[in-house]
């Protein structure tokens, strides 16, 4: 497949930036394809790109956080090194609190357990999934009607 031209490029960006604008604005799929001048999967496939475009964004973004804030954490530790060495109890205090943080930065805890309602003998909660072939007619129903009780600001919406 050839790469796109410079030219080309900007506009495809500039369409994606324009549907995802429309999206965060609440336009459905079908108002952003007519803005746009294009197909409904066309226009589905646009936002999907801006939002994974911005998606690698923050990802990039939260590396050199976390590479900052470790930059940040070893010099402290390294200034407090030599008095925690020397027995001094604060600065063991402080490198040990470095060392949590450095360790929750980095997810090198093992996950805590948390049982649901404190108890932790408590068995695991198991969530089942079922599609909608599975329910039947009375289930559907009746999982209809709890959704109309509910305020409409409530309601789950399905999008386009």
């Amino acid at each position: 497949m050839k790469s796109k031209t410079g030219a080309v490029a900007v506009t495809t960006a500039q369409s994606e930036e324009q549907a995802l604008d429309l999206r965060r604005t609440g336009a459905s799929y079908r108002d952003i394809a007519k803005v746009l001048n294009m197909s409904l999967g066309n226009a589905h496939r646009l936002v999907k790109r801006a939002l994974n475009r911005n998606l690698a964004k923050c990802e990039e973004i939260a590396v050199e956080i976390r590479t900052l804030e470790l930059d940040r954490l070893d010099a402290l530790q390294t200034y407090l090194w030599g008095k925690a060495k020397r027995g001094n109890a604060t600065a063991i205090d402080r490198i040990l609190k470095i060392m949590e943080r450095r360790a929750r930065l980095l997810g090198l805890d093992k996950p805590e357990r948390v049982a649901l309602g404190g108890d932790p003998e408590a068995p695991p909660v198991r969530h089942e999934t079922r599609v909608a072939a599975e329910y039947t007619d009375d289930e559907l129903a009746a999982i209809l009607e709890r959704g109309n009780q509910l305020p409409a600001s409530k309601r789950p919406h399905i999008g386009d």
